[in-house]
């Protein structure tokens, strides 16, 4: 069996995929490549689980190699011990995550309640869902009120069709 690393990969692609010289060929080649190798890491990573589900289902060995379950560890409090064990300090650190307070609260109840807190410094932090505006206001008025805004997200590299002549 071959094993190989980055390197050895680099290699032996660059050798069947030669890099040009040019930089925008060779930024070109390099989002290519990239695209192309992420494309493929899929294909074996889902070979990878295919194969370790075969091995875990037919309860395969090897002289050579083992499955091992890897793990990871957080850690987390035990609110019901807490609660029991230590019953005042659990009041003074228990608190509803802030994604459980929006499942359970109303935007609207949560607005309030901060505007009731910080007044009118509230409306530095004013927000609008674009989906329940949506909602409220048909087209044309709705374009009154939205606005695109264009977020730039890296650069890509094109063919030109046809080369410039200078």
């Amino acid at each position: 069996m071959t094993i190989f690393n980055a390197d050895e990969i680099r290699a032996a692609l660059e050798t069947a995929f030669p890099v040009p010289m040019d930089e925008y060929e060779d930024a070109f080649y390099c989002q290519q490549m990239a695209g192309s190798l992420n494309d493929l890491a899929k294909v074996y990573k889902r070979r990878f689980n295919e194969t370790v589900d075969e091995i875990k289902a037919g309860g395969l060995l090897s002289e050579d190699f083992v499955l091992v379950q890897e793990e990871s560890r957080k850690k987390e409090v035990d609110i019901k011990a807490l609660r029991n064990g230590l019953p005042d300090l659990f009041q003074e650190v228990v608190h509803v995550t802030t994604s459980d307070a929006a499942k359970l609260l109303s935007n609207r109840f949560i607005y309030e309640a901060v505007k009731k807190k910080i007044g009118d410094r509230i409306t530095d932090y004013d927000a609008v869902n674009v989906d329940d505006l949506e909602a409220r206001l048909p087209e044309p008025e709705l374009s009154a009120y939205m606005k695109i805004i264009t977020i730039p997200k890296g650069y890509v590299v094109k063919r030109v069709s046809q080369r410039r002549r200078n």
